[in-house]
C-alpha cells in the first residue's frame, strides 16, 4: 500500500511488507499469438515504466514527510495516470500473461497485473476512504465526562486497570465503531461492483494478491487454530486470574489488551537499540546499513515520525530505513522488525521491477519476524544485558502476544471465507469463528465490530503466514546453526540465497527452499507453546515428514526457480492509506478486538506491504 493525501495527511504502512497448485503450462504460442504477444510487449512495458516512475515519486514524497515532516500531496502524482492506469490497461498485461509461457515472465506479469488492477480500484474508492479515514481521526467517545479519541480505543484499553471501567469504554465507544462500519460496508459494496469491469471474481481475485486459494488458506488457518486452542486457553486462564483476579468465564474481548500487553522490562537504552541491531547483523553480513545502497535516518528531528519506515525506493539500490528510537524492549522489537524488512530489500539481487518491488508481502513479513524473534532468545537478551530472571517473564510475554495475534489473523481469515459465502450472515460467521480464535464467547457489543475485520481479500493472511515462515525460518538455523544461530557468520551464508529471489519466490516456495513442504504451523507450535509455559524451545525440532536429519539442507539451501511461479502480489498503492495515528509500529500489535490491521482506513482489496499485525 502507499499512502494518498488528500486534505488530510494518510500516512502509509510500509514499503515492500503458500502458494497454490501451479496452473497447467499455456500450450506453446501459436504464429498467431506469437504476433499478438509481440504486439502487446512494448505497450506493457511501458506500463511498467510508468507505474515504477509514479511509486518512485510517491516514495520521494512519503521519505520527505516521514523524516521532516515536509507536506506532501500525492494525489498530485496521479495526474496525467488517468490516460494509463484503466482497466484497459490491466486486461493488456493480463492478455500478454496469458500468451506468456516463461515461469519468470508469468510471475512478473502477475505482479503487474495485481498493482494497475489494486491501483485503479483504490482510485475508485479514494472519496470514500479518504471519508473513511477522516472520520477516525475525528471520531472521540465520552467516558465519564471525558472525550477520548476513538484511534487510541487500544491503547486505552491496555492501560486502564479496572474491569469495569475497561467495559464502560467499550461500550461507550460502539456508537463510533456504527459510524466507521456503515462507510467501510458502502466501500466494500462499492469495491465488489468493481471488479466485473477488470474481469475479475472475487476468489481468483484473492487468489492473485496471496498467493493462495481461499480454501488453502482456510485450512492453514483452521490447523493453527486447533493446535493452538489447549495451550491459548490455559494461557488466558492463567492470565485472568493472575492479572485481574477474575474466572476465565467473567472476561470479555475488552479485558484483551490489558491481558497481552508486552511486560516492561529493564534495559535497551535508547542510544543502544540501533547499534544493537547492527552489531547483531554485521557479523551475518547481514547489515543493510552498512550497504552504501540503503539510509538509514535514525535521528531526532522534532517533526519526525515516530514511526519505523522502511521505503525500497529502487529495489535494492535504494532502500530508506526510518527510526526514531525511544528505547526498551519494544522499541528494540520495532527496530529489529524494520531491519528485517530492509534486509529483505536489500539483499535480493532481483533487478527487475516487479520482482523486486512489487509482489506479495509474506516473505518479507517473515524476514521481520525472524530477526523480532531474537528478543525472545535467551542468550540474545542476556547479551543485550538482560538477566535470567527479568528475561523469563519478557519471553513469556511476547509468546502470549505473538499467540493471541496470530490466532487472531488466523480468525480473521476463517470469518470472512464465512462470511463470503452465498447466502452466509456476517454476524453469525463473526460469532462463530472469533469466539474459537479469542477463546471467549462473543456479545452484541463484540459482534458490532464485525465490520472492521471484514477483508475481502484475506490480508490478515499475509500476517498470518509470515509469522509462520519466519518461525521455520528461525527453526532451519537452529537445525543447521544452533540455538545461538545469529552467532554464527554461516548463518549469514545461508540466509543470503533465501533473500536473493526477492519476491520472484512466494511464500511456499520459501518454505521448501528450507526443506519444508510449505508454509506450515509447525515450527511455530513447537516455538511458542514452550515459551508460553516459560519453558525453553531450544531443542532440536523433528525433521519434518519424509525427510531424515541426514538429507538435511545444504548451508546454501537450493531455492527453486522462478519458472513455476503461482499468481499474486500484494500491490503497494498509494490510493489504500492510513492515517498516521493509526498505523501500529513495527513490533506493536493492534490487540483491541475489532482493530483493522492499521487502522479501518486500509483500503481492501488493495492491501498495505508492510503493516505489522491483523
Amino acid at each position: 500500500m502507499r499512502p494518498r493525501l488528500s486534505h488530510l495527511l494518510l500516512a502509509l504502512v510500509l514499503a515492500a511488507c503458500a502458494g497454490q497448485p501451479v496452473p497447467p503450462a499455456t500450450p506453446a504460442a501459436s504464429p498467431a499469438g506469437t504476433s499478438e504477444r509481440d504486439a502487446l510487449a512494448p505497450a506493457v512495458a511501458d506500463l511498467s515504466s510508468k507505474a515504477e516512475a509514479l511509486l518512485r515519486a510517491q516514495d520521494e514524497l512519503v521519505w520527505k514527510h516521514w523524516t521532516e515532516g515536509v507536506p506532501a500531496d500525492l494525489a498530485k502524482t496521479y495526474v496525467g495516470t488517468e490516460g494509463w492506469l484503466t482497466p484497459e490497461a490491466v486486461g493488456k498485461v493480463g492478455r500478454l500473461r496469458a500468451l506468456t509461457t516463461d515461469g519468470r515472465e508469468r510471475r512478473g506479469l502477475d505482479h503487474l497485473h495485481a498493482y494497475l488492477a489494486g491501483e485503479w480500484m483504490a482510485q475508485q474508492l479514494a472519496e470514500v476512504s479518504d471519508a473513511i479515514a477522516a472520520l477516525e481521526q475525528s471520531l472521540t467517545f465520552k467516558v465519564a465526562g471525558t472525550d477520548r479519541p476513538y484511534r487510541n480505543l487500544e491503547s486505552i484499553l491496555g492501560a486502564e486497570k479496572s474491569a469495569l471501567r475497561r467495559r464502560q469504554i467499550y461500550e461507550a465507544a460502539t456508537p463510533a465503531v456504527e459510524k466507521v462500519s456503515a462507510l467501510l460496508e458502502r466501500r466494500g459494496a462499492r469495491a465488489a461492483e468493481l471488479l466485473p469491469a477488470l474481469n475479475l471474481e472475487p476468489a481468483a481475485w484473492t487468489t492473485e494478491l496471496r498467493e493462495a486459494s481461499p480454501d488453502q488458506l482456510g485450512a492453514l488457518a483452521d490447523t493453527v487454530l486447533t493446535r493452538t486452542q489447549d495451550a491459548w486457553t490455559a494461557a488466558l486462564t492463567r492470565l485472568a486470574q493472575r492479572e485481574l483476579q477474575l474466572p476465565l468465564d467473567r472476561i470479555g474481548r475488552q479485558d484483551l489488551p490489558r491481558l497481552v500487553r508486552l511486560p516492561p522490562t529493564e534495559g535497551f537504552k535508547r542510544a543502544e537499540v540501533v547499534p544493537r541491531v547492527r552489531s547483531t547483523l554485521g557479523p551475518l553480513q547481514l547489515d543493510p546499513a552498512a550497504l552504501t545502497s540503503v539510509t538509514l535516518d535514525a535521528g531526532d528531528a522534532p517533526r519526525k515520525n515516530p514511526r519505523g519506515l522502511v521505503l525500497g525506493v529502487v529495489v535494492p539500490t535504494d532502500v530508506r530505513i526510518s527510526l526514531r528510537p525511544v528505547g526498551g524492549a519494544r522499541d528494540q522489537r520495532s527496530a529489529l522488525h524494520e531491519f528485517g524488512h530492509a534486509v529483505h530489500d536489500a539483499f535480493t539481487e532481483e533487478r527487475r521491477f516487479e520482482l523486486a518491488k512489487l509482489g506479495n508481502r509474506t516473505n518479507a513479513e517473515a524476514f521481520a519476524a525472524l530477526l523480532e524473534s531474537l528478543t525472545t532468545e535467551p542468550a540474545w537478551l542476556e547479551q543485550a544485558g538482560l538477566s535470567p530472571d527479568a528475561s523469563r517473564p519478557w519471553v513469556q510475554g511476547v509468546a502470549v502476544q505473538e499467540l493471541f495475534l496470530v490466532r487472531r489473523a488466523a480468525g480473521k481469515v476463517l470469518f470472512n471465507l464465512a462470511a463470503g459465502r452465498p447466502g452466509a450472515d456476517a454476524h453469525t460467521a463473526y460469532r462463530t469463528t472469533m469466539d474459537r480464535a479469542y477463546g471467549l464467547p462473543g456479545t452484541a457489543l463484540d459482534e458490532a465490530r464485525n465490520t472492521l475485520d471484514q477483508e475481502a481479500t484475506l490480508g490478515a493472511a499475509d500476517y498470518l503466514r509470515g509469522w509462520l515462515l519466519g518461525a521455520q525460518l528461525r527453526a532451519a538455523l537452529v537445525r543447521k546453526f544452533g540455538a545461538n544461530w545469529w552467532q554464527d557468520p554461516n548463518a549469514g551464508a545461508f540466509l543470503k540465497p533465501l533473500l536473493a529471489p526477492g519476491n520472484g519466490l512466494d511464500a511456499n516456495g520459501l518454505a521448501r527452499a528450507l526443506g519444508d513442504p510449505g508454509v506450515s504451523p509447525d515450527a511455530f507450535v513447537a516455538t511458542v507453546l514452550p515459551r508460553l509455559s516459560g519453558t525453553s524451545s531450544d531443542a532440536p525440532r523433528p525433521a519434518p515428514a519424509g525427510r531424515s536429519p541426514a538429507s538435511e539442507p545444504a548451508a546454501t539451501p537450493a531455492v527453486p526457480p522462478a519458472s513455476a511461479p503461482t499468481p499474486g502480489t500484494a500491490p503497494f498503492s498509494a490510493a489504500s492509506a492510513v492515517a498516521p495515528e493509526t498505523v501500529p509500529a513495527a513490533g506493536r500489535a493492534e490487540l483491541a478486538p475489532g482493530t483493522s490491521d492499521a487502522g479501518t482506513a486500509r483500503q481492501e482489496p488493495v492491501p498495505p506491504r508492510r503493516e505489522l499485525s491483523p
